[in-house]
């Protein structure tokens, strides 16, 4: 094996760079054990891009957003790392970093933190009729984030909902503020998610797996939506999910998730073309193709995501990887290393170093 560089994350310089996370360890301290959620996350958000986050169900994509909203409830609780929120405006061709900071040392529940979510930072949530209130209607849930966040009447406020409600394309928005979430349907609440996350123009978009719960026809629509408004506002977003054909129609970069760490990190045509981490090329293979004559069984990855309270030595994908190397792949855990002559892709696997991280891994 050749030894590389050995790097956490792809090489990008801090102005480039919206979200910062750097050895993050998310646990979750329960009766029956600790649940090691994240066990030393290292991620870079491009700024003015998509991210795709990607991975089997349990490999903490959601944990990972939550963290970085310090919207992780008790008995979880961030132990280690840190979270690195640049506040950066667009300059010219480039971005300049306005503040830094650093979110894991905020209260979750203090000032400070309340004052990012909305207005620099703001989440959909994977199911639009648990996040809405059904106490309240929809303009109303718009117009007290706008009121949070903004100095202006409840007048002024209400004709921004209505806008932003406008902008996500919700057919008549004046009579639709007034109406209550269960008088939406599905495709329309999740607009209005959307609409409540876009209302103070955050930076920084983070989308949990947000088409889940809809129909393909409504779900391009969203997705359409999304890159629109993106592209309008300029505004980054780490897309959440386990379909890799939204992967492909979504996101600039993908980083792919396995067991709490990042595995691999690329541009999405080099994940979909030149995938170098066995956990990304078992995800691609395992993706059902149409418009091929060649007939072929679809090659499921075997076995299942271990239990999150299990310790497992050395790399955590070697018990169901096909290139597993036995005296090296179950002893050290790999390092996250760029790939020579491409400064933007990273992978963690022996395959590529013989770089460690160490026993504990991090």
């Amino acid at each position: 094996m050749e030894s590389r560089e050995t790097t956490t994350t792809t090489e990008r310089s801090e102005t480039d760079t919206i979200l910062r996370i750097k050895n993050l360890h998310t646990y979750f301290f329960t009766v029956v054990g600790v649940a090691k959620a994240l066990n030393g996350v290292n991620l870079d958000v491009p700024a003015g891009k998509v991210l795709g986050i990607v991975g089997e169900s349990g490999c903490g994509k959601s944990v990972t957003a939550l963290s970085a909203m310090r919207l992780v409830v008790e008995p979880g609780r961030i132990v280690e790392g840190t979270i690195t929120l640049n506040q950066i405006r667009k300059q010219g061709n480039g971005y300049k970093v306005m503040d830094e900071v650093d979110i894991t040392s905020l209260d979750p529940r203090g000032p400070k933190i309340r004052s990012l979510r909305g207005s620099e930072i703001a989440m959909i949530f994977q199911e639009p009729m648990t996040s809405l209130n059904p106490s309240y209607t929809v303009g109303n849930q718009i117009m007290e984030a706008v009121q949070l966040h903004q100095k202006v009447s409840k007048v002024e406020a209400r004709d921004r909902a209505i806008d932003i409600l406008r902008r996500v394309e919700l057919p008549n928005a004046e009579a639709v503020v007034d109406r209550y979430p269960h008088q939406l349907s599905g495709g329309m609440r999740q607009r209005a998610m959307i609409a409540m996350a876009l209302s103070c123009t955050p930076s920084l978009l983070i989308a949990d797996e947000p088409t889940t719960a809809l129909d393909v026809t409504t779900e391009a629509e969203i997705l359409d939506l999304m890159r629109e408004l993106q592209a309008d506002m300029g505004m980054t977003i780490v897309f959440i999910t386990h379909n890799l054909g939204v992967v492909a129609q979504m996101c600039d970069e993908v980083a792919v998730m396995y067991l709490g760490r990042v595995v691999e990190q690329a541009p999405v045509d080099d994940i979909f073309y030149n995938p170098m981490h066995p956990y990304t090329r078992a995800l691609l293979q395992s993706i059902p193709r149409v418009r091929v004559r060649e007939k072929k069984r679809l090659e499921p990855i075997r076995g299942v995501v271990p239990d999150p309270y299990s310790n497992i030595s050395g790399c955590p994908f070697h018990d169901r990887c096909s290139d597993f190397m036995p005296g090296v792949c179950e002893v050290n855990v790999p390092a996250m290393v760029t790939v020579p002559g491409d400064p933007q892709h990273a992978v963690r696997c022996f395959l590529h170093s013989d770089a460690t991280e160490g026993e504990n891994g991090r």
